[in-house]
């Protein structure tokens, strides 16, 4: 055995493997709240389209009838009535299932996590490298650990959809991955590792 051996010390496996697993839990969960702002947004899209329609609808037939251009004044006092309805149910409802404020929650929340996940990162390549000891790795761990959990306090909750579209968007479609040529791209020329060709 070598003086540098014996100098070097024993790394510890748990604590490398359970960063990782908190590591792997945090990317989920990220990637779940952005995929749920996603369907949020689209939902208060969705939501204002219908109301400017129904709006638009109900103020051409509230004109058609002052110009008298329908010829039965029951039914187009039943169609203005309808939409009216119509347009006051979706103002209720716009008001009641707050899309756009939802779909702001979960940007914050995936914001924060970012940041976590980033240091996640930072942590695994110390610990992998040595250039940190078990003693801080254990310390940065928990600090990690302390603002995930106030991270996950405040956080809205999300649904199967959105955790189906995060697995599918990590596993299937490797949106948080890159390989190093596509790195490389990124970075200025004196900052590439140069492996493959890289086009540009």
């Amino acid at each position: 055995m070598t003086d540098e051996r014996a100098a070097a010390p024993e790394r510890d496996a748990y604590l490398l493997a359970q960063v990782r697993e908190s590591f792997g839990r945090v990317v989920y969960t990220h990637k779940t709240h952005e995929k749920q702002a996603d369907i949020c947004f689209a939902k208060h899209r969705w939501q204002q389209g219908v109301l400017i329609g129904l709006t638009g609808v109900s103020s051409g037939t509230f004109l058609a009838t002052v110009v008298g251009l329908l010829g039965d004044s029951g039914l187009t006092s039943l169609a203005n009535s309808s939409i009216a309805l119509l347009v006051t149910w979706f103002s209720l409802g716009a008001k009641t299932f707050r899309f756009a404020d939802e779909s702001e929650s979960h940007r914050i929340i995936a914001s924060r996590l970012w940041g976590i996940r980033e240091s996640y990162i930072s942590l695994i390549a110390d610990l992998m490298s040595g250039a940190v000891s078990d003693d801080e790795g254990r310390r940065r761990r928990d600090v990690l650990q302390e603002a995930t959990r106030d991270s996950y306090s405040g956080a809205p909750r999300t649904s199967s959809r959105a955790f189906a579209r995060a697995k599918n968007g990590l596993k299937d479609n490797e949106e948080m991955t890159f390989t190093s040529q596509e790195i490389d791209l990124f970075l200025p020329t004196e900052l590439r590792l140069g492996e493959g060709e890289v086009q540009l």
